[in-house]
């Protein structure tokens, strides 16, 4: 592996995510190419980045220090490829690295959902590592993109392979927890991701929408219907942070005061935070619903336990996408099932 100082990161996928991190890493002096659409590629030629964060972070990097492309051809160096492509292009971005790529590379996915490092390593003769992204980010414009939630970055680092990037993720003041095995991570961030649909349909800030109780109650649904698919499973999703998933719908069901007193240490989320799923229906791209709380009814189907709440959150989702006029603003008794 090269050393800290030649070390070539390419970020597939740069989008909000994407560009986030890698627009960190770029001003700690990482050697970073961005590969993403035409729209954000512009946006950011006009404007460079803008990189701003719940706890005050506020870096900005020059247009002509980044380097964004829509060309494959720049994962021919890379070191390390960071995949933030949504779910449902996975399959497409495995061609690309396997069209492209050294079979030296290792890559890392940062995404959503808990399959998608192992469709990777089916399909690649690259290291594929399983990567986890806590915190939300929501781009408002002109190069900017904000940081609203908080959280470690999580990776797996099998043989120390990982060492360079962790070096370089660490200097961009992106902490990170290390692990030898990232599936129950996977799964209690997919339980915390279960709020995204539930965020999104409501229309409104995360902060605002979960200071209603009413809301709060909807997504204490979904989870509880994961959890008992889960432990049918055999499955039990880890901590993350000071959250624990199996306590997450009892404390989300307690009244404002309580809430707002047990959050206080467990949940940082400022004004501006949305989720990325409410981003989606108001660019109208296709969500991840399918892979979020459509995986819970899959598996619920699976283990013949019924899901009624995630599959009346998947069919409005669906349904939104459908109707291509951004968020429904659903109120939280439109958001259960009759």
């Amino acid at each position: 592996m090269t050393n800290n100082k030649t070390t070539k990161i390419v970020i597939l996928g740069a989008g909000s995510v994407g560009c986030y991190i890698g627009g960190c890493l770029i001003a700690a002096g990482a050697n970073v190419s961005l590969v993403g659409r035409a729209r954000l590629q512009q946006d950011i030629a006009q404007h460079g980045l803008r990189l701003t964060d719940w706890e005050h972070r506020n870096s900005t990097v020059s247009a002509s220090d980044i380097h964004f492309t829509t060309d494959n051809d720049v994962l021919a160096a890379a070191d390390f490829i960071l995949l933030c492509v949504k779910s449902l292009d996975t399959e497409n971005a495995a061609a690309l690295i396997k069209q492209y790529a050294s079979p030296n590379a290792i890559v890392v996915s940062f995404q959503n959902g808990v399959g998608n490092g192992e469709l990777l390593q089916a399909s690649l003769q690259q290291t594929v590592l399983k990567g986890m992204v806590p915190f939300n980010i929501f781009y408002q414009g002109e190069g900017h993109f904000h940081c609203g939630t908080q959280g470690y970055l999580a990776i797996e680092n099998k043989d120390d392979v990982c060492q360079a990037l962790l070096v370089q993720l660490n200097r961009a003041k992106l902490p990170v927890d290390v692990y030898d095995d990232l599936t129950s991570v996977q799964y209690g961030k997919l339980i915390i991701n279960l709020n995204n649909a539930v965020n999104a349909l409501s229309g409104i800030p995360l902060q605002q929408q979960l200071g209603n109780r009413d809301y709060r109650k909807v997504v204490a649904a979904v989870q509880k219907e994961a959890l008992a698919v889960l432990k049918a499973k055999g499955i039990t999703p880890a901590r993350l942070g000071k959250v624990i998933p199996s306590l997450m719908p009892y404390i989300l069901s307690l009244p404002n005061g309580l809430f707002k007193l047990v959050a206080a240490s467990t949940l940082k989320i400022d004004p501006q935070a949305r989720s990325s799923m409410y981003e989606d229906l108001q660019l109208n791209r296709p969500t991840e619903i399918d892979f979020l709380n459509g995986e819970i009814v899959r598996l619920g189907k699976q283990m013949n336990i019924q899901t009624p709440v995630n599959s009346h959150i998947t069919a409005l989702v669906k349904h939104a996408e459908r109707s291509a006029t951004g968020s429904p603003h659903l109120s939280p008794g439109e958001l259960m099932p009759a």
